[in-house]
């Protein structure tokens, strides 16, 4: 009777000390990540003047985003 409560609390605690596993968030879509990506690019361009003025003239535009002078 012994032998048979050591294997049974032996066999049982292991199994009653597990954890349940924490629920995780399920994997964004690829239409999800890039709507992300889509804003971060958008918040990223409009704190860039303030964040890179070196490669900003002084209306806050690069040199590529300046429009031509030419009719």
């Amino acid at each position: 009777m012994a032998k048979f409560i050591i294997v049974a609390v032996v066999t049982t605690l292991p199994v009653l000390a597990q954890t349940t596993p924490v629920p995780t968030a399920p994997p964004l879509t690829d239409r999800e990540r890039v709507q992300a990506d889509r804003a971060k690019a958008a918040e990223d361009e409009k704190v860039a003047p303030i964040t890179r003025p070196w490669d900003r003239d002084a209306d806050g535009k690069r040199p590529w985003e300046r429009k031509s002078s030419k009719p």
